[in-house]
C-alpha cells in the first residue's frame, strides 16, 4: 500500500504563503523552516495583542481557559477578556461576572 506525502519543501512553502512571507528559491529546507517558525511565532505575538487590546470584560473562572493560546487563566482567578469571549464562556459554564481586583 503506497502513500503520497507531500514534500516538506512543498508544505513549507505553502505555511510561508499562508503567513505571506516571500520565499527566496535558494533557501534550503532548513532556512525555511526557521523562517516560517519566526513568522509563526510573530503571528502568535500579534493575535495575542489584538486579543489583549481588545479586552474590555471583567469575567471570574469557574475552571481553567485560555483567551491568549498558551496562556492559562486559572480557575479562582478575575481577568479582563474581550466581550464575545466572555459571552461565550459564560454560555459554556466556564466564568461568571467578575469584578476587578
Amino acid at each position: 500500500m503506497s502513500e503520497k506525502f507531500d514534500s516538506p519543501m512543498k508544505v513549507l512553502k505553502e505555511q510561508a504563503r499562508i503567513l505571506g512571507l516571500t520565499v527566496d528559491g535558494r533557501w534550503s529546507v532548513d532556512t525555511l523552516a526557521e523562517k516560517v517558525a519566526e513568522a509563526q511565532e510573530a503571528k502568535k505575538e500579534a493575535d495575542a495583542e489584538v486579543i489583549r487590546a481588545a479586552s474590555d470584560t471583567w469575567v471570574y473562572m469557574l475552571r481553567d481557559g485560555f483567551a491568549v493560546e498558551d496562556e492559562r487563566l486559572r480557575a479562582g482567578g478575575t481577568f479582563k477578556v474581550p466581550s464575545a469571549l466572555a459571552d461565550h464562556w459564560y454560555e459554556c459554564g466556564i466564568a461568571r461576572p467578575g469584578k476587578p481586583q
